[in-house]
């Protein structure tokens, strides 16, 4: 009897534990992006990769680069509610920002990219985006003496093509970080990083909202994919598309949220939640109405403004563009 009365408290208690790693909680974010074991990012590569981030050569009419529509200044999106094209009109999806792109465990809004190596040479081959074959964007870089010289030190021995140039960009990216937000400290015991309202926030976020349930961890994203009643845009995806949980942090520092930037203001995306979404009849989205009263709006607008890492440094080291 005492040995069955044992064991069922040693299997309650593992059961506990294992309910509770499964709780969404929130985590702060601390450290590096990991590099990948066939691609580490010593200085000469990330170097590289900035240089490559930055250069024009990877369009075909050299009018375009990386930073084109991930400015440093503007935490690395365009300012834009969504994507500007070659043929200047807009995009049907917004531009993601690429602080902490590191972390992310596939990239776009659909995840069809699981690297950021693989997603690299997508935005050169889209004819609205940059509109260049990526074996001719190597080939005008091992043209240029500067880069010749480059390739070489970082890349010995190897002739230079788009998949080492997609390396270089990757290495660079992973470099772009943003933590050491109020909430990261409040999580690591500083009990003074968050104001009362924060505070209350946060409560809301982690209990009556919900909102906890697909952000969480230390992205602030559960990393899948779910139909949230976004009304799609004419000629877009079909109405209960899902998409891929957008990471919360440096949320405030956005021009537009939503895939497709349906939504301008946050203001606007608390209105989409707490109605539940605008899924149509046939529908049923994957959240439900919130009910929520304007202090608790105020409150959960406090606690996401404790989200925005502190990158003066990393914005300072970067070029600013034109």
């Amino acid at each position: 009897m005492r040995h069955n009365f044992r064991l069922l408290v040693v299997t309650a208690l593992a059961c506990a534990l294992a309910w509770a790693n499964d709780v969404p909680r929130l985590e702060p974010l601390t450290g590096l992006p990991p590099h990948p074991p066939d691609n580490p990012g010593t200085p000469e590569k990330i170097k590289l990769g900035e240089m490559l981030f930055f250069e024009t050569m990877l369009s075909e009419r050299r009018q375009r680069s990386c930073s084109t529509c991930h400015k440093p200044e503007l935490f690395f999106t365009d300012g834009f509610s969504r994507g500007w094209s070659l043929q200047e009109s807009e995009l049907s999806r917004k531009t993601p920002n690429l602080l902490n792109v590191g972390w992310q465990r596939s990239l776009f809004f659909d995840g069809r990219a699981k690297t950021l190596e693989e997603q690299a040479s997508m935005p050169l081959e889209n004819h609205q985006e940059m509109d260049m074959d990526p074996e001719k964007a190597a080939q005008r870089l091992a043209a240029d003496p500067l880069y010749s010289a480059a390739f070489a030190k970082v890349f010995p021995g190897e002739p230079i093509t788009y998949a080492l140039v997609a390396k270089a960009i990757a290495a660079f990216e992973r470099t772009l970080v943003s933590h050491d937000s109020d909430l990261d400290r409040y999580l690591s015991g500083d009990e003074r990083a968050l104001s009362p309202e924060a505070i209350r926030g946060m409560n809301l976020f982690t209990g009556k909202a919900g909102c906890v349930g697909c952000h969480h961890g230390p992205m602030l994203t559960d990393h899948e994919f779910h139909y949230t009643g976004v009304p799609e845009r004419e000629g877009d995806k079909l109405p209960g598309t899902k998409y891929k949980t957008q990471s919360l942090r440096d949320v405030t520092r956005r021009f537009s949220f939503m895939h497709n930037g349906r939504f301008l203001r946050l203001d606007h995306v608390l209105d989409h939640y707490d109605r539940g979404g605008s899924a149509p009849e046939s529908l049923e989205a994957e959240i439900r109405p919130l009910s929520l009263t304007s202090e608790e709006r105020s409150d959960l607008v406090a606690f996401l403004r404790s989200l925005n890492g502190r990158v003066d440094d990393l914005l300072s080291q970067t070029p600013s563009i034109p």
